[in-house]
């Protein structure tokens, strides 16, 4: 929940002093620089009467707060954009997440705490701290910035100095003694000109850590360091020169071939592998990582406890860590065990060309261990280079290389007809990974191959394509050229029979899946919810990959529906909840995608509303990618709609949208259960898929449309979900969601997957599903058309409550009806039809026939009678019958159909019915001599003066 952001700066530094905090003010010139000597400021508080005058009247300036001490020990961590960009704060949240639930819950704290984002996209996160002192200004994490991102001072240093190593921050703090800006500064205050937003919280939800706990947060960030350290010779030997008959020494050797799980067994284990890194912690199992690998191109240790034999933060080669855990760093008995183990003298020279005849070493004059000195096995002849293939792919180690290939780091080599020579295929080790067939029964491989263009460190790039793909060179390279597989298209033909060769090679040995392109409903009758069932869920499209990711699960079930017992009282966000539930129910009721949504003008819990709703299925926090935004393209929308089968989707406030249009477009073709027919037969044409869609905003999503029909495939209310005293409810079901999501859709669909595989489980599924339709059908169209979307929502809170799911009684169908009347005002076409028509005879009373006109021997107008100005027999009021072709004509030119609306204004009571008549809305009026039957609107629909005012 997030505090409304102040929009003045003497406000601002209001509520920043009543959370306890100090405040200085900002120079307005982007030096970011306070505007008033401040050393006094880091140990006596600023006061309110000091603010007066530094933030009265219209003098531009900022806002900053001092940390530390003076502020009640808060703190604050900052993640530059950069980072965020680079995906570090994804990268540190899984790292605290496997630090155990004592780091991972303070984590999760933080940052739902107050969160502002700077002008250059980066994350200010505050923590108070508890029980101990505040450091200064710390820098947790950096590396060397790239080329593109030097200023003009960092080149003038370089010119000066040219071997300056030029830093990027990525993570620090802000403690005592150190200020930081905040919002609302804006304008010239950033050299930018963006302003600092909030996204989340305020001054006043600050979280309170514990010192220790504080000290563990910051170290966790450590792990986010990519700056180069230098290396030492005992714990990272330098290579030294290749020898002249090609064989390796068993340190090079073992560098290659070496496992970091064999080397580290008994003291880490491996926690997980995020890119190229992995994340390692004690072997026992207690507390969080401890140590990386593979941050950098060499593929080094580092640890950062302290609590073992090795140098914390210091990088250790592969052969640097078995010389120390195994015999005490001494790296030349190290070499002689590594040779008795057969590692070292394999020879390199390529199959067929003739090995030069030994020469004398030169004696290795290095720091580094003198592995030279060992005696060695002879190397013989013919014997060539291995691969990795587990180490690298985490293939099984009895995965081979075909006959006639060799592969190396540098690439795929094919051995030529006369056997004289190697021939390039591949850049780089490509090879599959693993093959998958969906519920279709199509086949596809999982490639996957060792990508070096990010400044040369080694990453694993996996991509699945379809069989047939994979069996055409030409069209694999152009598929994923972009990918960036490492092969041109001149090679095309040797690329696809290198995978074939090396599939039938490896025929029992590559691990063979289940596929699933989507979520939800598979076309075999399975379910998939996440991509934590087991199976493999590969997306088409690289923008679904973070929304499918973010169908995860977190917390427990019971946490869940302890947070959701809490709205029981509160039938708005028990109704989104359902419409999560009822997703599922689409596909064996037969029922097309509909649209809820929920609008008001008020701020009371609206996103709050889809994010529960949202935790059926996923994480609905703001910074996985499950809660979408209506700020997009219709493209993107049919993408992410794509996604689903039977799950739920959610945009959150349609006044974000860019286009007015956008909105049209989807409300039109989300019942389709398909997107837009694209000419040419584009990818991505008619992309369907099968959801509900949750919507939210300030705007009713009706009020963006022109369909006349689109009222009866939306069902909206615009009752505030939390109402005017529900504030800490709230806050509290987006604290629980947020700990505890993804449980219960997995398991409400189990439960509807047992009721359909029992005899006639679905016929009775739909007979429960009629029963409920037919309870809320009413007298009007709309009403009607509306029955089975409100039916399928009540009908899976009932089975949901039934299960035990719910921890409350369903809604009564009363609420349901109060909900979801024809009339709501959601259904604003047939109210704002009736305001141009009432705009129009407003404007034209003298086209209405009168007694008055009549005794007068007025003549007709020159476009003919508008209607009759009567009297209402029961009320006496005046009444307004008009002709309905009239009426027809009016409307449509401003771009309504009176079929569309009339029905709806029947059953408001703004139109006149006779049973004895057909249709019973065109109700028979006399004027001018004449008889004709009119559209008689009642006082309500119509309100008018008198007929001698209408004269």
């Amino acid at each position: 929940m997030t505090d409304t952001q102040p929009t003045d700066l003497r406000a601002a530094a209001r509520e920043l002093h009543d959370a306890g905090l100090c405040v200085l003010p900002i120079k307005a010139d982007g030096t970011k620089k306070p505007a008033v000597a401040w050393m006094d400021y880091k140990v006596e508080r600023t006061t309110p009467e000091q603010h007066d005058g530094w933030f009265g009247g219209d003098r531009p300036r900022g806002i900053a707060v001092v940390y530390g001490k003076v502020s009640s020990n808060v703190e604050l961590i900052e993640f530059e954009g950069v980072a965020i960009r680079e995906g570090l704060l994804d990268e540190a949240t899984e790292i605290m997440e496997a630090a155990g639930p004592q780091i991972a819950e303070a984590w999760r704290t933080i940052l739902n705490g107050w969160v502002t984002e700077s002008p250059s996209g980066g994350r200010h996160y505050r923590v108070r701290v508890e029980g101990g002192d505040v450091p200064g200004n710390t820098r947790l994490a950096s590396r060397l910035a790239r080329e593109d991102e030097y200023t003009e001072a960092d080149r003038q240093r370089l010119r000066e100095r040219p071997n300056t190593r030029i830093v990027q921050v990525l993570v620090e703090t802000r403690g005592e003694g150190g200020y930081g800006l905040v919002e609302p500064s804006g304008g010239t205050v950033h050299a930018t000109g963006r302003p600092y937003v909030r996204l989340a919280g305020g001054p006043g939800t600050i979280p309170v850590l514990d010192a220790d706990t504080m000290a563990a947060i910051r170290d966790h960030c450590r792990m986010l360091d990519q700056l180069p350290q230098p290396e030492a010779p005992r714990t990272a030997p330098r290579p030294a020169p290749p020898r002249a008959d090609g064989s390796l020494r068993p340190g090079d050797d073992f560098e290659a071939r070496a496992d970091w799980s064999d080397i580290l067994s008994g003291i880490f284990k491996p926690l997980y592998t995020r890119g190229n890194v992995t994340y390692w912690g004690w072997a026992d199992g207690v507390g969080g990582a401890k140590a990386t690998t593979g941050r950098d191109e060499h593929d080094r240790l580092y640890v950062f406890t302290t609590s073992s034999d090795f140098q914390a933060e210091v990088p250790y080669s592969k052969f640097g860590a078995y010389a120390l855990l195994n015999h005490r760093g001494d790296h030349k008995a190290a070499a002689k065990e590594l040779a008795r183990n057969h590692y070292g003298s394999r020879h390199l020279t390529a199959v067929g060309v003739p090995r030069p005849a030994p020469t004398p070493e030169p004696p290795d004059t290095e720091e580094a261990p003198a592995e030279d000195d060992q005696e060695e096995p002879e190397p013989q002849d013919g014997e060539r280079e291995g691969f990795d293939y587990a180490g690298t792919f985490d293939l099984p180690a009895t995965v081979r290389t075909p006959y006639d290939y060799r592969v190396t780091g540098r690439g795929i080599e094919v051995l030529s007809t006369s056997g004289d020579n190697w021939i390039r295929v591949t850049f780089a080790p490509l090879v599959i990974t693993a093959t998958f067939e969906d519920p279709e029964g199509d086949q596809y491989v999982e490639l996957s191959w060792i990508d070096r263009s990010l400044a040369g460190r080694p990453r694993r790039i996996s991509r699945i394509v379809s069989r047939e793909t994979a069996k055409r060179g030409r069209k694999l390279i152009e598929t994923l050229g972009a990918a960036g597989l490492p092969a041109v298209e001149g090679d095309a033909r040797a690329v696809e029979k290198w995978l074939a060769e090396f599939e039938a090679a490896n025929f029992g040995r590559i691990p063979s899946e289940q596929l699933a392109r989507w979520l939800g409903w598979q076309d075999d009758g399975t379910f998939v919810s996440s991509p934590e069932d087991g199976i493999k869920v590969d997306t088409p499209f690289e923008e679904q990959r973070g929304p499918a990711r973010a169908h995860a699960r977190k917390g427990t079930l019971d946490g869940w529906r302890a947070t959701v017992a809490e709205l029981a009282n509160f039938p708005v966000p028990r109704v989104a909840v359902a419409a999560a539930l009822a997703a599922p129910l689409l596909k064996p009721l037969g029922l097309n995608s509909f649209t809820l949504d929920i609008s008001s003008r008020s701020t009371k819990g609206k996103t709050t509303a889809l994010q529960v709703a949202l935790s059926v299925w996923a994480d609905p926090s703001e910074h996985a990618s499950a809660m979408s935004n209506w700020r997009t393209t219709l493209y993107a929308i049919e993408k992410r709609l794509n996604l689903v089968r039977g799950l739920v989707t959610v945009f959150d406030e349609t006044m974000a949208v860019t286009d007015d249009t956008l909105i049209d477009e989807v409300l039109y073709q989300l019942p389709m259960n398909h997107g837009k027919a694209r000419s040419g037969g584009a990818f991505g044409n008619m992309l369907p898929w099968e959801t509900i869609l949750l919507s939210s905003g300030e705007r009713p999503a009706l009020s963006f449309t022109t369909s006349q029909g689109a009222a009866a495939r939306i069902l909206g209310t615009t009752i505030a979900p939390f109402g005017d005293g529900g504030g800490a409810v709230a806050a509290a079901a987006r604290e629980g969601v947020l700990a505890n999501h993804g449980h219960a859709g997995p398991e409400f669909i189990q439960y509807i997957l047992s009721g359909l595989a029992q005899p006639n489980g679905r016929e009775a599924l739909k007979q429960r599903h009629r029963a409920l339709v037919e309870e809320f059908r009413g007298g009007g169209d709309m009403t009607n058309r509306r029955a089975p979307m409100v039916a399928v929502l009540a009908l899976a809170e009932t089975l949901a409550c039934g299960r035990g799911l719910l921890p409350y009684e369903p809604l009564s169908f009363d609420v349901w009806r109060g909900l979801f009347t024809a009339h709501n005002p959601t259904d604003n076409r047939p109210d704002m039809a009736l305001d141009v028509l009432r705009e129009y005879v407003a404007g034209h009373a003298h086209e209405l026939f009168t007694a008055t006109r009549k005794a007068m021997n007025e003549k007709p107008p020159y476009a003919g009678w508008l209607g009759v100005l009567g009297t209402d027999k029961e009320s006496g009021a005046a009444e307004v019958a008009l002709l309905p072709e009239r009426v027809r004509k009016i409307l449509a030119e401003a771009d309504y159909s009176l079929d569309a609306v009339v029905g709806s204004w029947i059953d408001a009571g703004y139109l006149k019915t006779l049973k004895s008549q057909r249709p019973a809305h065109l109700v028979p009026r006399r004027f001018d001599g004449a008889r004709a039957k009119c559209l008689a609107f009642t006082p309500e629909g119509m309100p008018f003066g008198d007929q001698d005012e209408a004269a």
